[in-house]
């Protein structure tokens, strides 16, 4: 058997100079995500980058070293971003995109199927048209009936009815199931569409037994309310789980059912911290105990192979764990990790039909991972492909887990990484880096910007402020919108520590993405001197315009239950604090945002400008939140790093 040994570098050569070389390699970014096995072992399919922008789907013969790209694209129009085989010579793959629907952008996403070969691409679900209702959502696979070689089970969103020339509003518009032909699209609807379904899900077998309905008001938004519910084996009837709100990052969350389908996963609250129970779906309401942690939450279930089985729960202390049900994988990736050159952590991600062969992914420290194949057989371990090659050779910072005092004495964990053959922050210039969500959290690991930062000689700290999420419910504190306080303080403590550890204080910047750089420009509100340059990339700048920007989604009761009503609202927006501004501030923004309206980003910039203070935003066009265009990515590092070493001194 012959192992994919590497991939293209998928970036784009820079000619001005080390700095700008160096920034370009970071840049790039990733060459394979959301890897799959086929059903024989012989084939990886993953998504990568393509070229300076967007992304493909690279399918890799194991045994001939060829490695072919397909539903490749350069623009926000259909990138990939999943694909598995639905045999060993047919994908399908999810496929998502941004378009305009009136003076307004959307994002929305398809279900395709393609040989390996990249022909007979077949769109399965239904299609978008201009000038009528918009079909946002393309569906999912509910179950990809292996033993089926011509059906996937999906669910299917249903907005109006194609004819001749012509487009028409379904009776029966909403979310229901349907088996699909993967080569016509034909459907047959199992399951009957509905307005309020929000989501659906099918046991192993193919039944759909789960479903979560919402309702909307007369004036069309969506109410903050979702019920659960299950059927019982065998059975047609609902039986109620529980209701929740969607604006709680906190709720009951379900995983779908065991192996035997006779029980469903759920993730709830224990003790203050997400545990994973199983609950029996007979009707009895028997809730058992499958795992907790003492110390974080549980995140989710590990699913591979044929069946998608459950072989796992997963959960984040520093980085990703696996406490596998199954005793033999966990031996066997116990096995692996000392087999293993600096002894990586290792996620079984994948099997072949027969258990054959596992898909592994390796991930030491802050070193990029890699992906790699383990034949059972053979006890044979060989290396498929990196997920950064474009640093290859780069020598990285070294990133050690930390904790911090807040000022009221709470413990805040974090990471810092330090310049490559540094050991000690002292005398180093600093950025704190809080992360996106806020409902999220960072974790040990390669990180491509905090990795950047510190090969330009900073000290980097990724703090998990109060807000964040995996540290259960009182860490969360009511989100770092609502409790923004809380959050703010914890960052800027990290700043304080930073100094402790011997940074330059005069040399002290932030940066951020999403709320990150919301953070960053609301720390600069809280304190004002600590930091001498704030960058904040796609940030939040005013909660009331965030407020009001929900209106044109449909989705503004739940938005206004996570901003929240009051003072902290008004308190809570750097854009109306200009005033308090002393740093110099750069921002980026991308036009197609549809995580944050690039209005935000304008507001600010036209606050600080009123006010007096320096401040510059670079806009970049036809792009989304993520900035997934390596070239621009690159163009926003090496530009920070000029702004930075100006701001700096």
């Amino acid at each position: 058997m012959r192992y994919l040994l590497a991939v293209v570098l998928m970036f784009a050569p820079m000619q001005a100079g080390a700095e700008d070389d160096l920034a370009a390699r970071f840049a790039a970014r990733p060459a394979a995500t959301a890897i799959a096995l086929s059903p024989l072992g012989d084939k990886v399919a993953y998504i990568g980058a393509y070229k300076t922008g967007g992304r493909a789907v690279y399918v890799a013969d194991l045994t001939t070293g060829e490695t072919r790209a397909m539903l490749a694209g350069a623009t926000l129009e259909l990138r990939p971003y999943y694909c598995g085989f639905k045999s060993e010579t047919r994908l399908i793959c999810i496929v998502y995109g941004v378009a305009g629907f009136g003076a307004s952008n959307g994002g929305y996403s398809r279900v395709v199927a393609v040989d390996t070969d990249g022909r007979n691409v077949k769109m399965l679900s239904q299609r978008g048209r201009d000038g009528t209702e918009a079909v946002f959502g393309g569906g999912g696979i509910l179950n990809w009936l292996p033993d089926d070689p011509d059906h996937v089970l999906m669910q299917v969103e249903v907005g109006y009815t194609n004819t001749t020339g012509s487009a028409v509003k379904a009776a029966d518009e909403g979310t229901g199931a349907a088996v699909v032909d993967i080569r016509t699209g034909t459907q047959r609807m199992v399951e009957k569409s509905n307005a309020r379904v929000a989501t659906l899900d099918a046991d192993g077998a193919g039944n759909v037994r789960f479903r979560g309905t919402v309702a909307a008001d007369p004036d069309g938004y969506v109410r903050n309310r979702i019920a659960y519910a299950v059927r019982a084996p065998g059975s047609k009837d609902w039986q109620a789980l529980k209701r929740t709100t969607l604006s709680d990052a906190r709720s009951v969350t379900y995983e779908g059912f065991d192996a035997s389908g006779e029980h469903l996963y759920e993730r709830a609250s224990q003790d203050g911290r997400a545990a994973l129970f199983s609950v029996a779906t007979d009707g009895s309401g028997t809730r058992t105990l499958v795992f907790a942690h003492s110390a974080v939450d549980v995140d989710g279930v590990l699913r591979i192979g044929k069946y998608r089985r459950p072989v796992g729960v997963t959960f984040t202390v520093d980085r990703r764990e696996v406490s596998y049900f199954d005793p033999a994988l966990g031996r066997l990736a116990a096995s692996l990790k000392k087999a293993l050159p600096g002894h990586p952590d290792i996620s079984i991600v994948d099997e072949s039909w027969d258990g054959s062969k596992k898909l592994v992914y390796a991930d030491a420290g802050g070193v990029p991972g890699r992906f790699y194949l383990y034949d059972t057989a053979a006890a044979k371990l060989g290396p498929l492909v990196a997920v950064h090659p474009a640093l290859d050779g780069v020598t990285l910072g070294r990133q050690s887990a930390v904790t911090f005092a807040a000022r009221d004495g709470t413990v805040i964990p974090g990471y810092l990484t330090l310049p490559p053959g540094r050991t000690d922050a002292r005398g180093l210039p600093g950025i704190v880096m809080p992360h996106g969500g806020p409902s999220a959290r960072d974790t040990a690991g390669f990180d491509w910007l905090a990795q950047f930062f510190a090969a330009q000689g900073y000290a980097v700290l990724q703090p998990n402020f109060r807000g964040s999420a995996g540290y259960g419910d009182a860490f969360f504190a009511d989100n770092g919108f609502k409790s923004w306080p809380l959050a703010i303080g914890d960052v800027n403590d990290g700043g304080r520590w930073l100094v402790r550890q011997g940074v330059d204080a005069r040399k002290l910047a932030i940066f951020g993405w999403s709320y990150g750089g919301y953070a960053a420009l609301q720390a600069n509100v809280v304190d004002p001197t600590l930091y001498r340059a704030v960058v904040a990339v796609a940030p939040v700048t005013d909660l009331g315009l965030l407020k009001a920007e929900a209106q044109h989604s449909g989705a503004q009761k739940i938005i206004d239950a996570e901003v929240g009503d009051g003072p902290h609202v008004l308190a809570g927006s750097p854009a109306r604090h200009a005033a308090a501004f002393v740093a110099p501030v750069l921002m980026f923004h991308a036009d197609k945002d549809l995580n944050v309206d690039i209005a935000q980003s304008r507001a600010m910039a036209g606050a600080l400008r009123g006010a007096g203070k320096k401040v510059e935003l670079v806009e970049f066009r036809n792009l989304d939140h993520s900035l997934d265009d390596s070239v621009v990515r690159a163009q926003m590092l090496t530009k920070t790093a000029a702004f930075l070493k100006d701001a700096l001194n």
